[in-house]
């Protein structure tokens, strides 16, 4: 009887009952993002007890979704194609001052691996049109890899106003 008393004292202490809903919590989530890796919930807490691990995250803003129009390039160092590209598409994000976000995402960094995978990138560098954020649908960039064509494929999308200073080159910071 006294064994029972205890039993009972522990799954009805509240500090018992937080913890076990905290750990249901991590493992639906943990199921639900492996199943759906589009969804993101915005939650975040990282757990290890004992060999088990678990990883949600917690997001402020738009549940960490990007919804305003992105250019995004994935590419890999190692890319010969993505090392000729880059410096083109870095002269892009520091100066393109329009209402589309421009990213390089390196699609061999272990955080991006779930998104690269989400998005079947399958050579580089890939670069894609997102007009409704990065987890939408999205348009394949398939035009030339220089500044200027970025810059006017930029200034062919439909809605999209082209902000470049005074439609100029980029400016050179050597001098």
């Amino acid at each position: 009887m006294n064994a029972n008393k205890v039993k009972n004292s522990i799954t009805t202490n509240p500090l018992f009952v937080i913890i076990m809903l905290l750990i249901g919590l991590i493992i639906i989530l943990a199921i639900f993002r492996s199943a759906l890796p589009f969804l993101n919930l915005g939650f975040g807490i990282n757990a290890h007890i004992g060999e088990l691990k678990g990883s949600f995250e917690l997001e402020a803003f738009n549940n960490g979704v990007e919804t305003q129009p992105v250019l995004v390039m994935y590419y890999a160092e190692w890319c010969g194609h993505c090392k000729r590209t880059m410096p083109e598409f870095k002269k892009l994000i520091d100066n393109y001052r329009g209402d589309v976000k421009i990213i390089a995402i390196d699609s061999e960094d272990k955080e991006n691996a779930e998104l690269v995978k989400s998005q079947n990138i399958k050579g580089f560098p890939t670069i894609r049109y997102y007009p409704s954020g990065l987890l939408g649908s999205y348009k394949e960039y398939n035009g030339g890899r220089t500044y200027t064509d970025f810059v006017e494929y930029l200034g062919n999308i439909k809605g999209v106003p082209d902000r470049m200073p005074d439609q100029a080159a980029p400016v050179d910071s050597n001098n």
